[in-house]
C-alpha cells in the first residue's frame, strides 16, 4: 500500500485511461448477449438431436404465424387475404406459405375463427436468424387489409426476450446508480461520501464489461441476457459495500492517526477482509465456468468483473482518501467518532446469553419453513413480457381462438433412410398416429394420413372388406339381373321359334358365376383369408371373360338375324348387348376389388395394424400435396405434428411429450421397426431437455460451488468447524427465504418461478452473502488475539453491525434496481435476494454467528489450532 500512495497519481490517471479506452475499444457487450446468448441445449438431448437432424436435410425451418384480427367476420375479406398470401410468397427467406382457404371447412378451423374474426397464416422462414424480426416487421408492414396484425414463433419470442433485457439493462443502470448514491447520503448523511464508490465501483464496472466482452468474442466465453444485469449489480453491491467496509475503518483509524497512516492501518486489516472476500467471490463465480449448462456458465463473466474491482479498490480508493482525508465524509467531518449498532448489540448479547436455544431455535423455525420450498418451475417466457410486443401478443391471440398446442405442436420425425411414402409405411405411420392421438393430453395428431387430424375411416382394413363385400352384393344383384334378361330372351326365342336362340347355356353361365362369387363372399367373411378370396375372385374374372365372348358372340348372331327378325329380336338384341356391357362393368369392379385384396394381403403392416393404405390414396393428389408439408428428403422421413391439450410450455405438456414418446418408440418395436428412429422437436421438447439439463446441472454446480467455498474459508481461517456453520446458515437462509418470497410473489401473480431463479438466486446470494459473514470473522479473529472469545465476537458484533446492516441495504438496493427492468426472471432473482439478504442481516447473523462461536469455543478452530497461540491460550484458559 506504501507504493501504491508514492505513486498515486501516475497509478489513478493510468487506471481511468485504461478504463475509459477499453470501454471505446470493445464490443457492445448488450449487443453480443442478443448474438450469442441463446440457450443452448447439449447434443445429446433429444430436441437437439432433431435440431440436428432437420439440418442435415435442410429442414431446420423456423414456423412462423402471421395473425389477423378483424372487427367483423373473417369470410368477406377473403380476396384481400388472399392477395396479401401472395405477396408474402414473394419476400425473400419465406417459405410454404399455407392458405387456410384452400382447405376443407374442419381443416380450416384450425386457422380461421370466423365467429371472432381471427385468422391464423402459418409459413417458414428459411432465411438467417438475425433478420427474422426484420422480416416480420416488413410481412406486417404490407398488409392490405384492415385487419390488425402480428406474428409470433419460438425465435420472434426469443427476440423479444433479448430486446426486453437490453432495455431492462438501461434502467438498471440508472436505477443502481441513482439507488446507491441515495442510500449512501442518508446512511453517512454525507454530499461527498456518496460518490466514492460510485467512482471507484464505474471504473471497474467500465473495465470488468469490456474484457467480458472481448473475452465473448475471442474465446467464445459463456454469456447470456442476464450477464450484464447480474454484472451491474453484483459488482455495485459487493463494491459499494467493501468500500463501506474501509471506509468505515478509515473512519475508526481517523480518531488516532493522521490520514497516511490511517489509510495504511485500514488496508492492512479491513483491506485484507476485502481482500479475502473478493478474492473468495471471484473463485465461487469463476468455478461457474465449469457448469455444463451454458446459462448457468454465462455467471462467470462476475468472477471477472471481481478481479478488476479488487484492482479499483486497492488503487482509486486510497488515492482518494489520501486526496480528500477526513473531508471524504463532509460535513461530518468533526463526527469521525464511531457507533456501534442500536440493533445488533442487544441482539448480539442476547444470544451470547442463551446460544443453545437461539440455535435450535432458528434452525427450527427456518427449516420448518424451507420445508414448504416449491421446486416447481416456469418455462413460459410469454408470462415475462408485456402483451405490446407483436410476438406476445399474436401468441396470446392464437391461445384464446384456437388450441392452445396449435401454435407450438410436438414434431414427431421418423426415418430409417428408405422411401417411406409406401402403402406399408404409412399404414405403420397412421397406426403410430392413432395409438399416440388416444392418449391424454393429446389433442389430435396431423400427418399424411390424417392432413385434418382426424382419423380416415377408410383406411381401415375392416372398413375396406365391408366395403368389398357390399361392392360384391351389388355385383351379385346385377349378374341376377343379367341371367332373368337371358331368360326372358331365351323364352322370347323359343317361342318364335327361332333357330341359334338359345340362350340358356349363357344364363347357367351367369348364375355358376354368381354362386362362385356368393361362396367367396361367405368365404371371406367367415376365415377372414383375403389372399384366398383373391385367388378365388381371380378364377371368377376369367370365367366372365368367357362369358363375355360368349354373349358378344351370341349379339353378333342375333344382328345377323335382324334383318329378317321381327321388332322383338331387335329389342332382344339391345337387351344382350346391354348384358354384354353390364358384365364388362362387373368384371372392372371385380377386378377392383380383386386388387384391393391383393394389396392388403401383400401389405404386412395390415397383420399388425388393421390398417391398409390404398395406392389409389396414395396417389391422390391431395395427399400429394400433403406430402410437401409431411414428408421430407425424398421421403426418407415423415413427420406427425402433436398437437397437446395444454399449454406447450407447462408441466403437464412436459408430461405428455413423455408419454407420447415412449408410445411412438413402443409402437415402432411393436410393429417391428427397430431400425426405424424417432426424433421430437419443439417448443415443449426443448423446455422438456431444458429442464433435465438445468436440474441436472444444478445440483452438480451447487455441490462444486460449496466443496469450493468450504476449501476456500478452511484455508482462510484455519478451520473445518467455521466453514460449516457458515455455509449451512447461508443455504437453510436461502430456502427459507425462497419458500416466504414465493409466497408474497404469489400475490402479485409471480409465484411460480421462473426456471433459471432458483440457480441464480442461490448462487449470488450465497456468493454475497458469504461475505458478511467473512466480515464478522475476520474482524472476530482480529479481536481475539488480545480478548477471549466471548468477548471477542461480542466487540465483533458491535464494531461490524453497523457495517454489515448499511452494507445489505445498499446491497438490497442496488437488486432493487432490477425491479423496474420488467423482466420477471430478474424482478423474481432480485426479490428474492433482497428478502434473504435483509433476513439473514437482522436476524440471523446477528443471532447464530455469536451463538455458534460461543457454543463450539475452541473448537470453531478444529482440527487447527487458533489464531494467537499457545500463549494467547493460556492467557485465556479460565475464561474459556
Amino acid at each position: 500500500m506504501k507504493h501504491i500512495l508514492k505513486f498515486k497519481w501516475p497509478i489513478t490517471a493510468l487506471m481511468l485511461i485504461f478504463a475509459i479506452t477499453t470501454y471505446i475499444l470493445a464490443p457492445n457487450l448488450t449487443q453480443l448477449a442478443a448474438e450469442k446468448g441463446d440457450v443452448q441445449l447439449s447434443d445429446d438431448s433429444p430436441s437437439e438431436q432433431a435440431r440436428q437432424f432437420l439440418e442435415e436435410y435442410d429442414q431446420d425451418k423456423e414456423t412462423i404465424s402471421l395473425v389477423l384480427e378483424f372487427d367483423g367476420e373473417v369470410m368477406p375479406n377473403e380476396s384481400d387475404i388472399v392477395s396479401y398470401i401472395d405477396e408474402i410468397k414473394s419476400v425473400d427467406g419465406v417459405e410454404n406459405v399455407i392458405n387456410p382457404f384452400d382447405f376443407e371447412d374442419d381443416v380450416q378451423e384450425n386457422f380461421i375463427n370466423d365467429e371472432n374474426g381471427v385468422i391464423m397464416i402459418p409459413m417458414d422462414y428459411v432465411g438467417p436468424v438475425n433478420d427474422i424480426s426484420g422480416v416480420a416487421d416488413s410481412i406486417e408492414e404490407m398488409n392490405p387489409t384492415e385487419a390488425d396484425t402480428s406474428m409470433t414463433s419460438n425465435e420472434l419470442i426469443q427476440n423479444t426476450v433479448e430486446q426486453d433485457a437490453m432495455e431492462g439493462i438501461q434502467s438498471t443502470e440508472m436505477f443502481t446508480v441513482i439507488i446507491v448514491v441515495a442510500v449512501l447520503l442518508l446512511m453517512f448523511r454525507s454530499i461527498v461520501t456518496p460518490f466514492i464508490p460510485v467512482a471507484v465501483v464505474g471504473v471497474a464496472y467500465l473495465i470488468g464489461q469490456s474484457f467480458v466482452a472481448w473475452f465473448v468474442e475471442w474465446f467464445g466465453f459463456p454469456i447470456s441476457p442476464q450477464t450484464q444485469s447480474f454484472l451491474i449489480v453484483i459488482l455495485f453491491g459487493i463494491g459499494t459495500d467493501y468500500c463501506i467496509l474501509l471506509l468505515n475503518r478509515f473512519k475508526e483509524e481517523l480518531e488516532h492517526h493522521d490520514k497516511y497512516d490511517a489509510i495504511i492501518r485500514t488496508f492492512s486489516t479491513g483491506g485484507k477482509t476485502v481482500f479475502i472476500s473478493g478474492l473468495s467471490g471471484a473463485i465461487v463465480f469463476g468455478v461457474l465456468y465449469f457448469a455444463n449448462f451454458e446459462i448457468y456458465r454465462s455467471a462467470v463473466g462476475v468472477a471477472l468483473g471481481v478481479v478488476f474491482l479488487l484492482l479499483s479498490l486497492f488503487t482509486l480508493l486510497p488515492a482518494l482518501m489520501h486526496l480528500l482525508g477526513k473531508y471524504i465524509f463532509w460535513p461530518n467531518i468533526k463526527k469521525t467518532e464511531f457507533k456501534e449498532s442500536r440493533l445488533w448489540t442487544p441482539l448480539g448479547i442476547f444470544s451470547l446469553k442463551y446460544p443453545t436455544r437461539i440455535i435450535f431455535s432458528i434452525f427450527a423455525i427456518l427449516i420448518a419453513v424451507a420445508l414448504f420450498y416449491d421446486d416447481e418451475v416456469n418455462f413460459d417466457s410469454i408470462e415475462e413480457l408485456d402483451n405490446d410486443y407483436s410476438a406476445v401478443h399474436a401468441t396470446n391471440v392464437v391461445s384464446e381462438n384456437f388450441d392452445e398446442g396449435q401454435l407450438f405442436p410436438v414434431q414427431v420425425i421418423v426415418s430409417n433412410g428408405d422411401d417411406l411414402l409406401t402403402q406399408e409405411s404409412l399404414s405403420r405411420l397412421d397406426a403410430v398416429a392413432s395409438t399416440v392421438s388416444s392418449l391424454e393430453g393429446v389433442q389430435e395428431v396431423q400427418t399424411i394420413t390424417r392432413p385434418a387430424g382426424e382419423e380416415i375411416g377408410d383406411l381401415g382394413v375392416r372398413s375396406q372388406l365391408e366395403q368389398a363385400n357390399e361392392g360384391i352384393a351389388d355385383m351379385q344383384d346385377g349378374l341376377g339381373d343379367i341371367s332373368e334378361g337371358l331368360t326372358e330372351a331365351s323364352d322370347s326365342l323359343a317361342e318364335n321359334d327361332m333357330g341359334g336362340g338359345d340362350l340358356s347355356e349363357l344364363e347357367s353361365g351367369i348364375d355358376e358365376i354368381n354362386g362362385n362369387i356368393g361362396q367367396i363372399t361367405e368365404y371371406m367373411t367367415q376365415t377372414g383369408d383375403v389372399e384366398g378370396a383373391a385367388q378365388q375372385l381371380s378364377q371368377v374374372q376369367e370365367g366372365l371373360t368367357t362369358l363375355s365372348g360368349e354373349v358378344a358372340a351370341a349379339n353378333t348372331q342375333m344382328n345377323e338375324q335382324q334383318t329378317a327378325a321381327n321388332e322383338q329380336l331387335t329389342e332382344l338384341s339391345n337387351g344382350l348387348a346391354d348384358s354384354a356391357e353390364g358384365i364388362d362393368e362387373i368384371q372392372d369392379g371385380l377386378e377392383e376389388v380383386s386388387t384391393l385384396l391383393g394389396e392388403i394381403s401383400e401389405n404386412e403392416a395390415v397383420d399388425q395394424t388393421g390398417i391398409h393404405v390404398p395406392q389409389s390414396f396414395i396417389d391422390n393428389d391431395d395427399i400429394q400435396d400433403a406430402a410437401d408439408q409431411y414428408a421430407f428428403g425424398d421421403n426418407e422421413a415423415l413427420i406427425m405434428n402433436v398437437i397437446l391439450a395444454d399449454d406447450p410450455y407447462s408441466h403437464e405438456a412436459m408430461a405428455t411429450l413423455n408419454e407420447v414418446e415412449e408410445t411412438v418408440d413402443g409402437e415402432l418395436q411393436r410393429l417391428d421397426r427397430e431400425s426405424t428412429d424417432s426424433y421430437f422437436s419443439g417448443v415443449t421438447s426443448m423446455n422438456r431437455d431444458l429442464n433435465q439439463i438445468s436440474n441436472d446441472d444444478y445440483n452438480r454446480v451447487v455441490t462444486i460451488f460449496i466443496l469450493t467455498l468450504f476449501v476456500i474459508l478452511a484455508i482462510i481461517f484455519r478451520s473445518l468447524i467455521l466453514p460449516i456453520s457458515m455455509i449451512s446458515s447461508i443455504f437453510i437462509t436461502y430456502f427459507a427465504s425462497v419458500t416466504i418470497t414465493q409466497w408474497l410473489l404469489g400475490f402479485f401473480g409471480y409465484g411460480e418461478l421462473n426456471w433459471a431463479v432458483p440457480f441464480f438466486s442461490l448462487i449470488i446470494f450465497a456468493a454475497l452473502g458469504i461475505d458478511y459473514s467473512i466480515f464478522i470473522i475476520d474482524r472476530f479473529r482480529e479481536e481475539l488475539t488480545g480478548r477471549s472469545i466471548r468477548d471477542a465476537i461480542e466487540q465483533s458484533i458491535r464494531r461490524m453491525g453497523g457495517v454489515v446492516i448499511t452494507a445489505v441495504i445498499i446491497l438490497s438496493g442496488t437488486f432493487a434496481a432490477l425491479l423496474p427492468s420488467g423482466m420477471i426472471i430478474l424482478i423474481q432473482v432480485a426479490s428474492i435476494i433482497i428478502f434473504a439478504l435483509l433476513f439473514y442481516a437482522f436476524i440471523v447473523l446477528p443471532l447464530l454467528v455469536p451463538a455458534f462461536v460461543i457454543t463450539f469455543g475452541r473448537g470453531n478452530w478444529w482440527p487447527f489450532r487458533m489464531p494467537g497461540g499457545r500463549e494467547r491460550e493460556h492467557k485465556f484458559r479460565d475464561k474459556e
